[in-house]
C-alpha cells in the first residue's frame, strides 16, 4: 500500500454544476478548497495540544532558517518577517490510517493575498513527532518556499516569460509525486508550468503576485483533480491536466501529482 493510499477520503465540491459539467462523462472529481480563517479556527479545536506542538515545531524550523517569527496575538498562528501569517490546524478524521496526519495550512499576506492561500497536506509517522516533522517538511518544501521567494525579485531567466511588455518570474514549488510511478516517465519540475504556460499568460492579473495550485490523480478509471488560479477554480486548466493524466499509461493502482507556484511581476516592468 502506497503512502497516499492511506489518505482514504478526499473532499469533493458542493458545487453541483461544476461537478456535473466536468465529471459526468469523464468520471472526474473536483476537489474543494475554501480558504477561510474560520475553517482553521474550528479545526484547531479538534486537537488543541497537538496543534500547539506543531506550531512550535514550525516556529523552530523557520527560525533555524533565519526568519523572524512571532506568535499571533489573537489566535494560533505565526507571523513571519512581520508580514506573512501562517495558521495551521490538524484535521482529525476517524477514517484516516493511524500513521497519517492531515494538516490544513492558511498562509496570509495583508496586501498580496489577504484571503489566504490554503493548502491541505499529509505526512506519515509512527509518533506525533514523526508525523509533524513529515507534514511540515511537505509544507516548507512545496508551498512555503515559492511563497517566500515571491517577495524577492530573484528569478530563473530560462523560465521567465513576457506578456504585453511585462516580464514575469515564475517561482515553481517542488512537484510532489504520489503513488507508484515505476515505469512511467517522471515529469520535470517545469512540466506543469510548460503544459499550462500559454493559458497562464491569459489568466494573469495586473497584481504583483499571482499563484497556481494544481492536483491531479488517476486511480483505475477515476480521476480526481483541482486547479485553482488566485484561489479561483480554473476549468480550462483542469481539463488540460485531465487530458495529460488520461494519456499516462500505467499499471499502477494510483498515481498523482501536485504543485504550487507563484508568478511575480518583474520590478523592472513596473
Amino acid at each position: 500500500m502506497g503512502f497516499f493510499d492511506l489518505f482514504k477520503k478526499k473532499k469533493t465540491t458542493d458545487n453541483k454544476s461544476v461537478q456535473k459539467n466536468i465529471s459526468a462523462q469523464d468520471n472526474i472529481a473536483v476537489q474543494e478548497t475554501n480558504p477561510t480563517t474560520e475553517n482553521i479556527l474550528k479545526t484547531q479545536q479538534q486537537a488543541p495540544d497537538n496543534n500547539i506542538f506543531l506550531l512550535e515545531v514550525l516556529k523552530d524550523a523557520l527560525e533555524t532558517n533565519g526568519y523572524k517569527v512571532d506568535k499571533h496575538t489573537q489566535y494560533q498562528a505565526l507571523v513571519v518577517n512581520s508580514e506573512l501569517e501562517i495558521a495551521t490546524a490538524i484535521v482529525e478524521n476517524p477514517s484516516y490510517h493511524p500513521l497519517l496526519i492531515h494538516l490544513m495550512v492558511l498562509t496570509i499576506h495583508p496586501t498580496y493575498f489577504p484571503e489566504g492561500i490554503e493548502e491541505n497536506l499529509v505526512g506519515m509517522g509512527n509518533t506525533i513527532e514523526e508525523k509533524v516533522q513529515a507534514v511540515l517538511h511537505n509544507y516548507l518544501t512545496t508551498t512555503f518556499e515559492p511563497i517566500i521567494d515571491s517577495f524577492t525579485d530573484s528569478h530563473n531567466p530560462e523560465i521567465d516569460f513576457e506578456v504585453n511588455n511585462t516580464v514575469w518570474h515564475p517561482k515553481l514549488g517542488n512537484m510532489a509525486l504520489q503513488g507508484d510511478w515505476n515505469g512511467i516517465t517522471i515529469p520535470e519540475n517545469e512540466f506543469i508550468f510548460n503544459l499550462l504556460k500559454d493559458k497562464i499568460t491569459q489568466k494573469l492579473t495586473n497584481n504583483k503576485l499571482n499563484w497556481l495550485k494544481i492536483y491531479i490523480s488517476k486511480s483505475h478509471d477515476r480521476i480526481e483533480g483541482e486547479c485553482l488560479f488566485n484561489n479561483e477554480y480554473w476549468e480550462e486548466g483542469l481539463q488540460i491536466l485531465v487530458n495529460y493524466i488520461q494519456s499516462v499509461e500505467t499499471k499502477s493502482e494510483f498515481i498523482g501529482l501536485k504543485q504550487f507556484s507563484m508568478f511575480r511581476k518583474c520590478d523592472a516592468s513596473e
